[in-house]
Order: structure tokens, then C-alpha cells, then sequence
């Protein structure tokens, strides 16, 4: 269960019963807080659902050994009298603005959470001047987008200048020079890439199908590739990104001390960046403060 998976049981958390997040990633049955409070419990993959509505919980064949060395075998929960099933699968990417009509090969089969063929994620590989902002996902989402954005706007206006001059202004036209806008490469390369992206998996390994936009950590080297596209890469800006990266190793930290069900509270951590030295000041801190009245 990845964050959304989370944030969905702390919701339903405050109003059930019990909660059971079922976590692939989980290979034994977890419980958190004094008996009574513990409403979400933390359970490995849902295996398989009985005749009778029985809900069975598995570990792996193997989840590694015991604390005395000795392997552990895979072990098997059932939850009965279980009222609603929610899946916490992620969503599909759908188009309903592109049709047999469009005249553009577009391919986002359900279940897949693939686009294709689409060059760095964003370029339809074929026609450049169709675009597909925001896709990647498990990112910082606005950005990323944002300089996503700033990549398309410097395409468009390079391809402008190399069809006509005249259509830009002479300002427009120096701004793209001095910026250095790197342009896309040729449409082989470009079909090749997207191939190459559409069958990878992602940029983990090994992959799935459903994971082509996963960037999490790789996302900082997409943001400076992008910038890089969009002609506004500079110190500054690797600074900025470089700080973006600090900020969520930091809040991912807070966020994994925090027990499934129970309140965000490194959401209330308030930064101040200095982006110059890729770092930021902690000005509020929760979480801290609780750290700091226990000891």
C-alpha cells in the first residue's frame, strides 16, 4: 500500500470498527497503539476471498529469518465478517478527448497505467506538439509539472522560430538563444525512446507494466533533464531542485515514524529554504516538540 492506500485507511479509520490495510510490502499481522485504539492493522497481500466472505491474508514463502536464525515459513490471517472491500489499486490514465477520430495512435489500456508512445514521458513521440502533462507519479507533483510545462512552452516556440522567423519576437527570439533550449531529437530517436520506456517497467528493477511513470527518487534527475530541454537550467535552478530533493527526504523520513491510522503530523512541519546551500531550517516541527517533551 503506497501513500494513497495509507491516507484512505486513516480516513476510514476515524469512523470503522477496525481497518484492515492490506500492504504487499507486510509480511506479518502488525498492530499499533494499546488495545482498543489499534483500529488499523496492517496485514500482508490479500491472497484469496472464501465461499463465505473470509478475507485471507499471506506472507511470502519466504520472508527471510527469525531473530535465532531459523527460516520463517509462510504464514496465512483470515478476517471474517469483513463489511467493505476498497482497492487501493491506483488509477488508470483515460483520455475520453481522444478518439478513433483524432487520427493519433494513442495506446492506455486499462489496468495498465501506461501511456504510449510518448518520448520522456511527456512528448507524444511522434507529433511533439501533442503533450501529456503530468503523468509521472509518486512525485512532487507541481514542480515537476511546472518545469514540465516550461519544456513544452520551449519547444513550441523553437519549432516556431525554425518555421518562421517572423512569428516570434525579436525578444521571444534572443530569449530562446541565450536560454539554450535543447531541441528534441529526430523522430527515429524519439520512437525508439518510447519503446524503450513503454517495455522497461519504470526505472526500478525489476519493473511492471504498471509502474512506466513511477519516477520517486529518479524524479530529481528528470526535473534537471527537463530543464535542461527547456533551456532553463543554471545554478540556481539545480539549487532549487537540489532542496525540493531535501525537503521530501526529510518529510519521508517523518512520515514512515508515523503509525498507519494516526494523525500526519510531520504535515505540519514548516521549512524555511536556502536554496543556495541545498539545505532548508526547520521553523515548526511537531513531531519534534513531542520528541523533545518525552526526553
Amino acid at each position: 500500500a503506497r501513500a494513497s492506500g495509507a491516507d484512505i485507511a486513516k480516513e476510514i479509520g476515524g469512523v470503522a470498527a477496525e481497518v484492515f490495510l492490506s500492504d504487499s510490502g507486510c509480511e506479518r499481522w502488525e498492530e499499533f497503539g494499546t488495545k482498543g485504539e489499534n483500529v488499523v492493522k496492517r496485514v500482508p497481500r490479500t491472497s484469496w476471498i472464501d465461499d463465505e466472505g473470509g478475507v485471507h491474508f499471506s506472507s511470502s514463502a519466504s520472508s527471510g529469518e527469525d531473530d535465532d536464525g531459523s527460516t520463517q515459513k509462510k504464514q496465512e490471517w483470515v478476517v471474517k465478517n469483513v463489511d467493505t472491500l476498497i482497492f487501493c489499486s491506483g488509477y488508470d490514465y483515460d483520455f475520453p478527448f481522444i478518439n478513433k477520430m483524432s487520427n493519433l495512435e494513442l495506446s492506455f489500456p486499462s489496468g495498465e497505467r501506461r501511456v504510449q508512445p510518448l518520448y520522456e514521458q511527456l512528448w507524444h513521440a511522434q507529433y511533439p506538439s501533442v503533450s501529456f502533462i503530468g503523468l509521472p507519479h509518486s512525485v512532487v507533483p507541481f514542480p515537476l509539472f511546472e518545469l514540465q510545462a516550461n519544456a513544452v512552452v520551449s519547444q513550441l516556440l523553437l519549432q516556431s522560430s525554425s518555421l518562421s522567423s517572423s512569428s516570434l519576437t525579436e525578444k521571444e527570439t534572443e530569449g530562446l538563444i541565450e536560454s539554450q533550449v535543447v531541441p528534441l531529437p529526430s523522430l527515429q530517436e524519439r520512437m525508439e525512446k518510447a519503446r524503450l520506456d513503454a517495455t522497461s517497467g519504470g526505472p526500478e528493477s525489476p519493473g511492471r507494466v504498471q509502474d512506466t511513470h513511477f519516477l520517486g527518487s529518479h524524479q530529481w534527475d528528470y526535473c534537471l533533464k527537463m530543464a535542461k530541454i527547456g533551456g532553463v537550467y543554471d545554478e540556481s535552478m539545480e539549487n532549487y531542485i537540489a532542496t525540493n530533493k531535501a525537503l521530501y527526504d526529510r518529510s519521508g523520513k517523518e512520515r514512515k515514524q508515523i503509525l498507519p491510522g494516526k494523525k500526519d503530523k510531520y504535515r505540519e512541519t514548516r521549512f524555511q529554504r536556502d536554496d543556495k546551500n541545498q539545505t532548508y531550517r526547520i521553523i515548526y516541527s511537531e513531531m519534534e516538540e513531542e520528541k523533545s517533551t518525552v526526553s
